[in-house]
């Protein structure tokens, strides 16, 4: 057996080492190691890595959307006061004269020019802007819009304090020597996003107080619309029953030639005069009536009540009505409760997504929410730790590690199931509307039909009764009871025509209410 020599062993021994071994192993080495130097990371590996050499650039380019948030909310406040400044606009008008308009304006706050004007005479579309204008319920509606526009200046004026007070706290640094990502993300502020939100929520809060002002404007011309045909009524049934006065009057006067004469007894002129005495009382009760029209129209012109009306200029009730099946979309477009109701659920949709993004855990790439301080951990200078260093279940004595995660959660499902109410709400009040148009229509149509039957066939059918029963009686040929029949039925048939049109009035402007919006 050759023996070899230790130094020749030991050259040996390192050849065999330096040689490489061919194994499964040593393959999946190389691999691995390729795979390594072609391995490209994903984006956001890149952009932590671009964050912690940029320091803090990137908060700066978050805060670059929040100059142009705050611009849309100034844009949003701008066009809620530019909207309430044209109050032509906003008055529940329709076909509105720029000039009367105009020239009311500037009398509208004058209340001795106010009443020159309705003393002389009293005309529907003057005493519409004037109630529009002066009115205190629509006055006190438009200070709560304003009153809702300024609190666009809060959610700015807030967000731009707290973002100064952020800048000024982020440039204070006592330490010395370079540091990174000074400024954790959960200390930047403020968020762009919750200011947009807050800035719709408001927005639908201003949204709704507009809605509601011109429910004001709309109760308030309503009602001037019906003290208006109320006050028409009242005139013209003084006339017709002045008339009728006069009419019995000359009968009178043929039953006392009668009774002269022996074709008659003296118990029909006592009749007569019963019914003349019950007429001029009617007159009074008219007259005592209309005063208390007067002061309704006077509460809604926001004028004394002793303000004397002038001379009532009649205005045709005649308005082009479309059918009904017409009019149900139109309503559910144009009223205005159905969009206060829409407003309230935009606003509650907007509290939801900004509760969501406060109270629920945010999505998030898995960069550090903690500090990059320098920390001392050996020795007596050592530090606690910026960010804890173990996970833990609980604190001590066994209480929860976050206590008050998930308090405001029960608040968060409240508000979903209000806004669930709010959609089934809206759904009512839609099929609600949809049957209070149709029963306004049909009043409308109703009346209509009415006075025309009235106007264009009863009224000439009594009046020729009325003559041929005023010349039989004269001639002894019919019995005193007939004729004053034909007399009272001729005042009730006139009295209907009033009556009617004055309905007809009421009626439209009650339509026009539910519709929203008033017809040309």
């Amino acid at each position: 057996m050759i023996k070899l020599k230790p130094a020749v062993k030991f050259i040996l021994g390192i050849l065999i080492l330096t040689v490489p071994v061919i194994s499964p192993l040593y393959a999946d080495y190389l691999e691995m190691n390729e795979a390594l130097e072609k391995y490209i990371p994903p984006e956001y590996v890149n952009d932590s890595l671009k964050f912690k050499t940029e320091g803090n650039k990137l908060d700066m380019a978050a805060d670059k959307n929040l100059p142009d948030v705050l611009s849309a909310i100034e844009t949003m406040k701008l066009s809620f006061e530019k909207k309430i400044g044209k109050k032509n606009n906003i008055l529940f008008l329709s076909n509105v004269d720029s000039k009367l308009f105009s020239r009311l304006e500037k009398i509208s706050q004058d209340n001795e020019a106010v009443r020159k004007r309705i003393s002389h005479r009293l005309v529907l579309d003057e005493i519409e802007i004037l109630a529009g204008l002066r009115n205190p319920a629509i006055l006190s509606a438009q200070k709560k819009i304003r009153a809702e526009i300024e609190s666009f200046n809060q959610v700015m004026d807030l967000d731009e304090n707290l973002k100064q007070y952020t800048a000024f706290t982020k440039s204070i640094n006592p330490k010395a020597g370079p540091l990174e990502m000074k400024t954790s993300i959960k200390q930047t502020y403020p968020f762009p996003g919750l200011t947009s939100l807050k800035g719709r929520i408001i927005s639908q809060q201003v949204a709704m107080a507009v809605e509601k002002m011109n429910i004001a404007g709309k109760n308030v011309i309503t009602q001037t619309r019906k003290a208006y045909w109320d006050i028409v009524f009242i005139e013209q049934s003084i006339t017709v029953t002045a008339e009728t006065i006069d009419a019995f009057n000359r009968l009178k006067d043929v039953a006392t030639i009668l009774y002269k004469s022996g074709r008659t007894s003296f118990q029909d002129i006592i009749k007569i005069n019963i019914k003349i005495e019950v007429l001029k009382e009617d007159l009074v009760t008219l007259l005592s009536k209309k005063k208390n029209i007067e002061a309704r129209l006077n509460e809604l012109l926001n004028l004394p009540a002793d303000t004397k009306m002038g001379a009532v200029v009649l205005k045709s009730s005649f308005k082009k009505i479309p059918i009904p099946e017409n009019l149900y979309l139109k309503a559910r477009e144009n009223r205005q409760e159905l969009k206060v109701i829409r407003h309230q659920i935009n606003k509650v949709q907007n509290m939801i997504e900004m509760a969501e993004s406060m109270i629920q855990e945010p999505f998030t790439l898995g960069f550090s929410n903690y500090e990059n301080e320098a920390v001392n951990t050996v020795g007596t200078g050592a530090k606690s730790p910026s960010f804890p260093e173990k996970t833990m279940a609980s604190m001590k004595n066994n209480t929860p590690l976050k206590p008050w995660y998930g308090v405001d959660d029960p608040w968060l499902s409240q508000t979903k199931q209000t806004l669930l109410s709010l959609k089934q709400t809206l759904v009512k009040q839609e099929n609600a509307t949809d049957r209070m148009v149709r029963e306004a229509w049909f009043l409308v149509d109703k009346n209509r039909r009415e006075l025309d039957l009235y106007k264009n066939r009863i009224l000439a059918l009594s009046k020729s009764a009325l003559d041929v029963t005023t010349r039989e009686y004269e001639a002894g040929s019919i019995p005193f009871s007939q004729a004053i029949d034909s007399y009272t039925y001729w005042l009730k048939v006139k009295l209907n025509i009033v009556k009617k049109q004055t309905d007809l009035g009421s009626s439209i402007a009650n339509l026009e209410k539910m519709i929203g919006k008033s017809f040309r």
